[in-house]
């Protein structure tokens, strides 16, 4: 009987332990129990607190590291403290397959222009208009609105009105074509010129002397690339960015006094490229002032004072009093030096072109280009670095 009593009270002692401690301990104190014959107490509620709290909560995990960027989108977002999937950029639609590097964007800055605000650019042989604010009729950013009268990709594109819908157009060789249209929405028609374009039609290059000319036979069908901006022509030609400014010859009865070359002569330049690493090729000329390479992306800025805030004596006497034969000056015009773009370099092949005011990505993002450039960015325009913005103030006194 005693035996049979002993046995109901272990069974007790042990379902009780197994809830209230781990199973080594329960049996450790049913033995220690049992040997006394009385029931253990039970434990006390605070009894090795601190120890049961640092063995049942988890350490406290670190914090994730936020992920490095992959793209240019991703860059500019970290630096304005957004997440990566919570990007506020838009996309541009409706030119998938169609934008590169190549494709010739009117002069005009839609920003700036009349109308709707959109303009146009050229594509394999098509004419798009394009929006990056808003979107256009049929809820995209582009649409094809006209052929060009040839295939290939033009070198010049001159917009003659703020809705692109007067154009001029020029390809290799100087054969230009005037396409236009009652608006910006086509269709537009094309009627070739009975003249060439005059850009290049003889280009000349200063000898090691600085006085005498030789002529540079075939650089307009050499040329990949032709602009206009800030008094100048700039071109690629040969894997080099050069610029090109009409020559002027000294008239034969006034001392001093300059006249325009009737034979559409220009005098060529190369652009100080010593910013540009070596074997690098001069691809593209974007906005007027953004040279790609096949490499890198620079910005172009005067290397000095430009030729319309000189003194006319400026312009026309060389650096050793004597008249200058012919103007621009050696070592005259528009002098330029290149900048490089080291974010936009970066992320090189994310780059799929650039608009005005957007940087275009491989995957259609518009990014800003105030954001990629810097905040004082303008297209078109060609800009002073500080050295050469000190100089021009204190030419004008401050």
């Amino acid at each position: 009987m005693n035996e049979q009593t002993d046995l109901i009270q272990y069974t007790k002692k042990r379902s009780l332990c197994r809830r209230l401690l781990p199973l080594l301990l329960a049996m450790g104190l049913l033995l220690v129990g049992c040997s006394g014959g009385t029931e253990p107490s039970e434990p006390s509620s605070d009894t090795g607190s601190s120890t049961a709290s640092a063995s049942s909560t988890p350490a406290a995990s670190a914090p994730e590291p936020e992920p490095e960027p992959e793209t240019l989108e991703q860059e500019l977002l970290k630096k304005r403290g957004v997440a990566f999937d919570q990007s506020d950029y838009k996309t541009f639609t409706g030119a998938e397959g169609v934008l590169s590097l190549q494709t010739v964007f009117s002069d005009l800055n839609p920003k700036k222009a009349g109308g709707n605000l959109s303009s146009v650019f050229l594509s394999g042989g098509k004419i798009y208009q394009y929006r990056c604010d808003a979107t256009l009729p049929g809820g995209q950013n582009c649409r094809e609105v006209g052929t060009l009268p040839l295939a290939e990709q033009p070198v010049y594109l001159q917009a003659n009105d703020f809705n692109g819908a007067d154009l001029e157009v020029v390809y290799r060789g100087g054969k230009r074509y005037s396409v236009k249209s009652a608006s910006n929405n086509g269709p537009y028609t094309a009627t070739e010129s009975k003249y060439l374009h005059p850009v290049l039609t003889h280009a000349w290059r200063y000898s090691a002397d600085g006085k005498t000319l030789t002529e540079d036979v075939g650089l307009r069908d050499r040329a990949q690339r032709i602009v206009h901006v800030g008094g100048s022509y700039l071109l690629i030609a040969d894997g080099k960015l050069e610029a090109a400014a009409e020559r002027q010859l000294p008239s034969e009865n006034f001392e001093g006094i300059y006249f325009d070359d009737d034979e559409d002569g220009y005098i060529v330049y190369e652009v100080a490229d010593e910013a540009v690493g070596d074997g690098e090729k001069a691809v593209a000329i974007l906005n007027g002032n953004i040279l790609a390479t096949d490499q890198a992306f620079y910005q172009i800025m005067y290397d000095d004072i430009s030729e319309n805030d000189l003194s006319y004596e400026e312009k026309t006497t060389n650096a050793d009093g004597t008249p200058a034969a012919y103007l621009p000056k050696f070592g005259g015009g528009n002098r330029y030096r290149l900048v490089k773009l080291e974010l936009l370099s970066r992320y090189y092949s994310d780059v799929l072109t650039i608009a005005h005011d957007y940087i275009i990505t491989a995957d259609y993002k518009l990014l800003p280009a105030t954001e990629a450039i810097g905040e004082d960015y303008e297209s078109g325009y060609i800009a002073y670095p500080p050295d050469v913005m000190e100089k021009l103030l204190a030419l004008d006194g401050y």
